[in-house]
């Protein structure tokens, strides 16, 4: 798989928050940079660029190590991007997705045919969730039609076979 920036922004994205690309952005090809020399550059706060940089820390996608000013006698951090992390995380990530669809895909194909939806796409009610409900819709009061969920199988195992073909 070949990473390229935009593919890489995204998957931090959607990891840590869009908040963070600019400072990714910065770091991405230099090393040992101080966390306030990043702050200046990204226009940022000392302490918002830390939370940042920590989030980023969370998903080994920055490594630091720290060094004590003797001057003032604070510890500065120093931290460098692992570029090379961002390929697990979107594998992680895409893994992650297909787990939960194979979940659902176990859900739908166990309640074949018994789904029932609103006329007006309020809500979707399982068989007895539409009993509780005397098939009228929970929101907006229409009475419920029977869903055949063959559409929405097909389509969860479509996309399954799309995320494993690029995993």
């Amino acid at each position: 798989m070949r990473l390229t920036n935009d593919k890489i922004y995204e998957a931090i994205g959607q990891a840590v928050g869009d908040d963070v690309i600019p400072l990714v952005k910065y770091l991405k090809d230099r090393r040992n940079i101080s966390e306030f020399k990043i702050a200046e550059k990204i226009n940022e706060e000392v302490n918002r660029t830390r939370n940042m940089l920590y989030r980023l820390h969370g998903c080994n996608l920055v490594s630091y190590h720290r060094k004590k000013d003797r001057q003032k006698g604070w510890y500065i951090s120093y931290w460098t991007f692992n570029k090379r992390r961002v390929k697990d995380l979107i594998l992680t990530s895409k893994r992650s997705e297909i787990d939960k669809l194979r979940g659902r895909l176990e859900v739908e194909e166990s309640n074949r045919n018994s789904y029932f939806i609103c006329p007006n796409l309020c809500a979707r009610l399982d068989f007895e969730g539409a009993i509780d409900f005397d098939y009228k819709c929970p929101e907006c009061g229409a009475l419920l039609k029977h869903q055949d969920n063959s559409k929405t199988i097909e389509h969860i195992r479509q996309r399954i076979k799309k995320l494993e073909a690029r995993a």
